[in-house]
Order: structure tokens, then sequence, then C-alpha cells
């Protein structure tokens, strides 16, 4: 991985909006957070923002900064910053290294960072190992677990799969091992299609069932490079899922599933109501904290 420094942004917040917060950092394709749970005051906790130096300048921090603020006064919240400092890459990844522990996720999964080695105990489970040095999606948010626990679920064995959005690649990763035949992923951010491509070589090797594509949804999808799948997962905030349900319908095959995440409570209603405007019935809704995950599939006529 080449060399690269970073900003980190640190803030105070009541622990009771860490949900929201997440929600926001999500909705803002940040995802490159923690939370410093040390402080005496157990009801207060520490957001840690990492942005890479190069993309982020300061116009940008100064709106990301904003932002935040903003959101903090709307639900009545005091605002304590501690403010930007800057972050070689090897600062930032041994602090990683001190937020990041394995993680248990649903019966069969434990997410392994690449530095650990198993515990004994568990060598039983489906392992996925990450590097959270680009930390796109680690297994902990709840919109990301919900998608595993969905995925063990179900059949996977011998299914063509895409991942929109993929992220640190995880799910992908989840896929393969539990017996996908090819996975397809997709995200417009670089650094995302950088870190699947590592995490995929964390768990594989060099693996040729695997296609990669950078760029947005729809411009791939105009290019006829999707069709035919057998499983979706899309892992994104629900204002993006809804403008591409009607182009699930198009590249799945008829018997096809779709795996969708990323969805508040409160948002649930609006998806589902969309599913069925485009012929996908609901097999099954997950939730956890104010997040839900839907699996549907295709009406056959």
């Amino acid at each position: 991985m080449e060399n690269k420094s970073w900003w980190r942004f640190a803030i105070e917040i009541d622990k009771n909006i860490e949900d929201l917060i997440i929600w926001k950092l999500n909705q803002l394709e940040i995802f490159s957070y923690a939370f410093d749970c040390s402080n005496k005051d157990k009801n207060i906790s520490k957001l840690l923002i990492w942005l890479p130096e190069f993309y982020w300048k300061k116009s940008k921090r100064e709106k990301l900064e904003e932002n935040l603020k903003s959101l903090l006064r709307e639900n009545d919240q005091i605002i304590n910053l501690y403010g930007w400092d800057f972050v070689k890459e090897e600062e930032w990844l041994n602090t990683w290294k001190n937020f990041w522990k394995f993680e248990l996720i649903g019966e069969n999964f434990l997410v392994l960072p690449c530095w650990m080695n198993l515990p004994s105990q568990y060598d039983k489970k489906i392992v996925l190992k990450i590097d959270p040095g680009a930390a796109f999606g680690t297994g902990g948010h709840p919109s990301t677990s919900l998608c595993l626990e969905m995925l063990e679920k179900i059949i996977v064995a011998q299914k063509t799969f895409l991942d929109v959005g993929c992220g640190s690649g995880i799910l992908s990763i989840a896929a393969k091992k539990l017996g996908a035949r090819e996975l397809h992923v997709i995200d417009n951010d670089y650094l995302a299609i950088n870190s699947t491509r590592e995490n995929l070589k964390l768990n594989f090797g060099q693996i040729s069932s695997v296609t990669i594509h950078q760029g947005s949804f729809l411009d791939i999808k105009r290019k006829n490079l999707l069709n035919n799948y057998d499983l979706i997962c899309c892992n994104i905030i629900a204002s993006v899922i809804q403008s591409l349900i009607p182009h699930f319908d198009e590249i799945l095959n008829f018997k096809g599933s779709l795996i969708l995440s990323g969805i508040l409570e409160s948002q649930k209603k609006q998806i589902i109501k969309l599913l069925n405007l485009y012929h996908f019935k609901i097999d099954n809704v997950l939730s956890k904290q104010d997040w839900i995950c839907i699996k549907s599939s295709k009406l056959i006529n």
C-alpha cells in the first residue's frame, strides 16, 4: 500500500446519538471512523474520523465540520470540539489496531483483523480477514452485520454474486466463503476498490472468479457490463437504493434474489413499496437497533 497521510477530526458526542452519527457518516460516504469510549463520563464518547489528506482539502474539511456541528445542534447537543490534526500513515495504521478486535457476527462469521491470529476456540467459524487500513465497512456497523446475517440464512453456493458499493469487500468475501461461483463488485470510490482488491487477496490469494468495476452503477450498467445475476447485495444509503431498485430488476435472472441494507426503520415502508412496484416480493426482514436489511426476490409470472 502506498504511503499517504491523513487528517483526523475528533469531536465529543453523546453516546445516545452514535447511530445517528453513523447514519450521517454513511450518507456522506465516510467510512474511516471509530468511537473512543474511554472517557470517564460513560455517556460521552469521542468520534474520530480519518480522511485522506490529498483528497480532503481545507474547504471540504470545513464543510464536514459544519455538517457535524449542525447535526449536533439540531439534536440539542453541546458541541465540544477537539479539532483537526495531521496523521502520518504509520501512526494511522497503528491507531486502528487500538480500536480493532475480532468480531463474531451471526451464527457463523468471525471478522478477523489481518494482524491477529485466530483464537483456537473459533477455528470452526467462517473467518473473514480484513485489513482496516482503508476501513470501508468492517462488519461493525449494523447495516453490514445484518447483510452478513442475511447471507448465512440463504443458499449462496454456486451463485453469481454482485456487490454494489463493495467498500472493504467484506460481503463479497463472505459470499465466496459460502461458495459463490463468481464475484462481481462495484464501487465509485477507488479507495474502496483498492480495499476490496487487497482484502480479497488476504482471504483467497489470486482468484480469477472476480470482476471489479470502478465507477457508478448506472454508468457500468449502460455499458452492458451487468446482467444475469443470481444474487445482488447492496449496502449503501436508502436514497441511493431507491434510485437503483428499478435497475436491479433488469439485471437479476428470473430466480434472482436481492439483499438491501443501509436502510433506517423509518425508511422501510417506502423501500418495500418500491420493491413491490417493481415486482419484488419480500422474503425476509432483519433489524438491529434502528437499521433494517431486506431480502426480496423476483415475482415469477
